[in-house]
């Protein structure tokens, strides 16, 4: 006999076509009109994506006649019949190769169920029930979702039902225990042989030092990490006990390598920074996102509490944990640094408008973004560096960041409530029992400088500023750099050419009315064919002829070089010993 309670989605790949074919069946009691849902957002990815419109075709089936949907909006239908046992039909486009949405093709499948699931309203907190069915011969299935049968998997309701990410193919796993719970790694795509062990290691490395930074239980009592590598891709969208990344296939450890390279210390802070949101923002969370509204935007001022933060432990639990030296660390932090000081955006837009304005200015950025937003990343990792170093020091290191992480969980595991916008920073000054008024107002709501330098040096580190030269002062930010003349903009190197990125503010380029997506094609006369070799060439003052092409119209205009800015970090170790009481090493 049906269990009538249990919403079940059967779903069937056709591969070839990139297309899932689904068959949602469910029974109502009420005789209220049907109303079907698709999310517009996923949680973790701050942007309305618009699922819906991958959707090629939906009918529906009452008591086992053809019932009318009506679309009454981009992402809702409704319809009057009130019959009992149901039937949605529906096909959805699935080539969208990232985290968030769903792709399927003769290789592999995957899907977040927030694009793909539909959500019948009223029923939400009944279980939900997806089964496989036709799948390709030798295909496996990858889940976090409990299993309830051979290719079926079962929540509890809806919510649960799409914080499960699915992996179909052929793949690897890879198995460990951090704190005696299992976790596995999934590996998918195509890659040469590399270091398991050295890769399971570090990853319980980082994995443990998490757990045993909180107070128990973790938030879940099993995790996957869903990793599929590939050619330039990268990004990871955390689960509450699975993850799914994308990551270069040369990231992952090659056999021989002795010190890990940039590729892997990267992949090593993907893994870190998604495991850590399942203590923040999985579990401790804004009030905004109680329960997630998934139609329409959920504003909050808190990204930099829960993204910002995050993306500073992550780093720091490499060295934490011991897969990464003090020094490299430094290294890390330093680049950090340079980013944020190298965007004018950090001059006209504070890290609560950065939180607030994610939705269509973070999510959306264009070739203006460096001159007009802050990453509430990369500032939110600056600003809980800053405030963890001046807990520490305040508190003569009877406090830190930790232990309000730590205290936030614990109210959170107690009381399960959000945290209300502004409230973070009270919580802080409660636990802490300490005046942090006038850094949140520095830190959160100006544009002003965060208190890096006298920061720093509490923690037996020192902070210089160089000038490094042109395009955007790529930089390791470690390297001590000649006085250099700047371009004023970032820019991409054809084979004879460079088109230009992004162009900043008040820079030569700016100054000698370049745009973003001029390609100049000579300087002085010169081909530019490897132009980072061929600026250095160029003195401070000294102006330049430059040809390029605008729209296909051949333009020329000179360009007066001028002087770098010193807003490259150089980071320098003055006490180990104070460094070493920071990083926990």
């Amino acid at each position: 006999m049906p269990n009538h309670s249990i919403l079940r989605y059967t779903i069937v790949p056709v591969p070839a076509a990139h297309l899932w074919r689904i068959c949602l069946s469910f029974y109502r009691k009420d005789n209220k009109p049907l109303q079907i849902k698709l999310p517009n957002w996923v949680p973790g990815s701050y942007l309305i994506r618009d699922f819906s419109r991958h959707i090629i075709s939906i009918d529906a089936l009452s008591d086992g006649r053809p019932a009318v949907l009506e679309q009454i909006s981009k992402n809702e239908w409704t319809a009057e019949c009130r019959g009992k046992e149901w039937q949605i039909h529906y096909t959805v486009y699935a080539f969208d190769l990232s985290v968030r949405g769903s792709f399927l093709s003769t290789e592999r499948g995957f899907f977040d169920g927030a694009c793909l699931l539909l959500n019948i309203v009223g029923l939400e907190n009944q279980p939900h029930q997806i089964a496989f069915e036709g799948l390709p011969e030798g295909w496996q299935i990858a889940t976090s979702m409990p299993g309830a049968g051979k290719h079926i998997f079962q929540t509890a309701s809806y919510a649960a039902l799409i914080d499960h990410p699915f992996e179909l193919g052929t793949f690897e796993t890879l198995h460990f225990e951090a704190g005696s719970i299992p976790h596995r790694i999934v590996l998918s795509g195509r890659y040469r042989d590399f270091d398991r062990p050295r890769l399971l290691e570090d990853i319980q490395r980082i994995c443990t030092a998490q757990q045993n930074m909180f107070p128990s239980p973790a938030p879940f009592q099993e995790y996957l990490f869903l990793l599929h590598v590939g050619d330039d891709i990268y990004g990871g969208l955390e689960h509450i006990s699975s993850t799914a990344l994308l990551a270069g296939r040369n990231s992952l450890p090659a056999r021989n390598m002795i010190e890990p390279n940039d590729a892997y210390i990267q992949l090593l802070g993907l893994f870190s920074h998604e495991y850590f949101h399942a203590w923040n923002v999985k579990s401790i969370k804004p009030a905004a996102f109680l329960p997630y509204r998934l139609d329409s935007e959920s504003y909050t001022e808190q990204l930099w509490a829960f993204e910002g933060i995050t993306s500073y432990y992550d780093d720091l639990f490499l060295v934490r944990s011991g897969v990464i030296a003090p020094e490299a660390y430094l290294k890390l932090l330093a680049q950090t640094i340079t980013r944020v000081q190298q965007g004018k955006g950090r001059l006209k837009q504070t890290l609560a408008q950065s939180s607030f304005t994610a939705w269509n200015k973070f999510y959306k950025p264009n070739e203006n973004s460096p001159n007009a937003i802050v990453s509430y990343y990369q500032k939110g990792a600056l600003a809980a560096l800053c405030l963890d170093l001046q807990i520490r020091s305040k508190s003569a290191g009877k406090h830190s960041l930790d232990t309000v992480m730590q205290t936030l969980y614990r109210n959170w595991c107690e009381n399960g409530k959000g945290i209300k916008e502004r409230q973070w920073q009270v919580y802080c000054q409660e636990i802490t029992g300490l005046d942090l008024s006038s850094f949140f107002q520095t830190a959160l709501y100006s544009t002003d400088n965060l208190p890096l330098q006298n920061s720093l040096e509490t923690a037996g580190v020192k902070l210089q500023w160089q000038a490094a030269p042109c395009n955007g002062g790529r930089t390791d930010g470690t390297e001590t750099t000649l006085p250099a003349g700047d371009l004023g903009a970032r820019f991409k190197q054809n084979a004879h050419s460079i088109t230009l990125t992004h162009v900043f503010n008040g820079g030569s380029a700016e100054q000698a009315a370049l745009c973003p997506k001029d390609t100049i094609i000579a300087v002085n006369g010169f081909a530019c064919t490897a132009f980072e070799q061929q600026w250095p060439q160029f003195e401070i003052g000294e102006t330049l002829h430059i040809h390029y092409f605008r729209h296909g119209v051949l333009h020329e205009t000179d360009l007066t070089v001028q002087a770098a800015e010193a807003d490259t970090a150089v980071l320098e170790i003055t006490d180990r010993y104070l460094l070493k009481q920071w990083l926990g090493v």
